[in-house]
């Protein structure tokens, strides 16, 4: 399985998702492989968008999971540096949803790979995608 530079990939949203709904088997396997080898990454913007998408019945399995994943918080300056990359993709008619731009800055901050299934995310320069 492919690693980043330091080992961990965070996982975006839309492959948490894949991957708990078993719907893409490369998908599945990747994620299965990222937490039983302790290198499944995560940030608060992700946790946030998991967190408001889960079911009652799914809560407690879900959330166990992310127990085992690393977590990475943000630097203030990662704020201004994501408006700075959202000005500068609109002014080439690129637009990327704020949350994924946040994702993206983690990333980028500790050179973390990206697991996802969004496209947008390779209009982001400096982001290395799985």
């Amino acid at each position: 399985m492919p690693q980043s530079i330091d080992g961990l990939i965070l996982i975006d949203t839309s492959a948490w998702i894949d991957a708990l709904r078993g719907k893409t088997p490369r998908i599945v396997s990747i994620v299965r492989h990222l937490l039983e080898n302790d290198l499944a990454a995560t940030c608060g913007p992700v946790m946030m968008e998991i967190r408001r998408g889960l079911r009652n019945n799914e809560r407690k399995k879900v959330l166990s999971l992310f127990n085992a994943v690393h977590r990475f918080n943000f630097h203030e300056e990662d704020w201004e540096l994501a408006g700075e990359l959202d000005a500068m993709l609109r002014e080439k008619g690129i637009t990327v949803p704020p949350v994924d731009l946040l994702i993206a800055r983690i990333c980028i901050r500790y050179k973390l790979q990206l697991l996802t299934k969004d496209e947008h995310f390779k209009n982001i320069p400096g982001l290395k995608i799985l």
